[in-house]
């Protein structure tokens, strides 16, 4: 089969959407397929092909941001197609499945000719910072096969739709990220994702961690994330940039007791897997985008959204019960070990002929 996935534009740096289309990729071609990954010239909102084409020229003459044209931060099956900078519909490959994975894909997807394939959207979340309430929601109705990652995103798409779409859910590569239930000698540690997109809350994080601070006094502070970090930051918040993976598996998640996920919005959370495989307790928000794994005093924790003294007591908790402690850290491992790349790829693979045909 020929699957054409159509991201948004390479910027070249890590993105969760981004890397579950490369497992994807990665794994339909190691099944015998022909996969193609094409990526839009405009990063952002602008499915206006006249619009991309003016830009397209801007960058010809140097006048507007080019996007990357390789892809260094993931190990991509080198059999993948790479497509860079594509500028119209007319510019894809002909293939018996079209994916959009985005919002803005979904437009551009919705254009292109039947010999491009049979059209998939693959929604990874409620994408409204995009263009819109009403940009996104008109997106599920274009005439595409909608797939969701969540329950929480199912139930939304049909609301939106009136069609119930399946659910391929999220996974994680465990042969990377080695399950790890020893947490002994972890300490008082905790991580946070820093980023620059407010609905993440980091500065709320940054918060909650100040207040705990001040009640568990040898508090420690794994602070990561490919962005720019705050500044004047305490000796006790140690900062990693844009870390390599084995610092993050071994060092940022393998070190901290408790992964803190106060996000107000997430499609389904890969970095709270990655932090529960690896022996972290996730102290989360309590939204659609965890709940599919993240389940209350069971293999985790889930906290009213922004309460930050509800979430500095749950820490607490976390520091002060061993046998909590060792219990959601038990039964997190293996909730995660039950979420299998092979068994979505079987699932997403099988929507795929089902379309196709």
């Amino acid at each position: 089969m020929k699957i054409n996935f159509v991201l948004p534009g390479n910027e070249d740096v890590v993105a969760g959407g981004y890397k579950v289309i490369y497992q994807y990729a990665n794994q339909l071609i190691n099944r015998g397929n022909d996969v193609t990954i094409s990526f839009l010239f405009s990063p952002r909102f602008d499915h206006s092909n006249w619009l991309r084409t003016l830009k397209f020229l801007g960058t010809s003459l140097g006048l507007v941001h080019k996007n990357k044209e390789q892809v260094t931060w993931y190990p991509l099956n080198s059999s993948i197609a790479l497509e860079f900078n594509v500028v119209t519909s007319k510019q894809l490959k002909d293939a018996d499945i079209l994916v959009a994975t985005s919002v803005e894909t979904s437009y551009f997807v919705a254009k292109a000719g039947a010999s491009k394939g049979r059209k998939c959207y693959f929604i990874q979340n409620y994408e409204t910072w995009v263009a819109g309430e009403d940009y996104e929601d008109n997106s599920f109705r274009l005439g595409l096969y909608n797939i969701v990652i969540a329950t929480w995103l199912q139930q939304l798409v049909m609301k939106k739709s009136g069609l119930k779409p399946p659910i391929v859910p999220n996974f994680l590569e465990t042969d990377f990220f080695n399950p790890n239930t020893d947490f002994r000698d972890r300490g008082h540690t905790v991580a946070l994702l820093n980023h620059a997109e407010p609905s993440k809350r980091t500065a709320f994080g940054l918060k909650v961690l100040s207040k705990l601070k001040k009640e568990v006094p040898d508090l420690e502070v794994n602070l990561f994330g490919v962005w720019d970090m705050p500044e004047n930051l305490p000796k006790w918040i140690h900062t990693f940039e844009n870390p390599r993976q084995l610092t993050l598996r071994d060092q940022i998640y393998g070190g901290s007791s408790v992964y803190l996920l106060p996000s107000l919005l997430e499609g389904w959370s890969l970095t709270g897997m990655e932090a529960m495989v690896s022996g972290a307790v996730v102290v989360a928000s309590d939204i659609g985008g965890v709940r599919d794994y993240v389940i209350n005093n069971e293999t985790g924790l889930l906290i009213k959204p922004d309460d930050l003294e509800a979430f500095v007591s749950a820490i607490k908790r976390i520091f002060l019960d061993d046998a909590l402690h060792e219990r959601l850290v038990r039964e997190g491992v293996k909730k995660i070990l039950g979420l299998s790349i092979d068994r979505s790829t079987t699932k997403l693979y099988d929507i795929f002929k089902e379309v196709g045909n």
